[in-house]
């Protein structure tokens, strides 16, 4: 989340796809799925605030 929001040279989905792979690569699926979930929420509302 704090590469989607200070990070202006990053897009917000490859943020996401980092923090997706790094849970998967150290969590259970579903974490891997909430991580996703929360996240992605988290790109819609940003969309909706530009």
């Amino acid at each position: 989340m704090y590469e989607a929001i200070y990070e202006e040279n990053v897009p917000v989905n490859v943020a996401i796809s980092e923090a997706v792979a790094l849970a998967g690569k150290y969590a259970l699926e579903p974490d891997v799925s909430f991580v996703n979930g929360v996240l992605g929420s988290f790109a819609k509302e940003q969309e909706e605030k530009q």
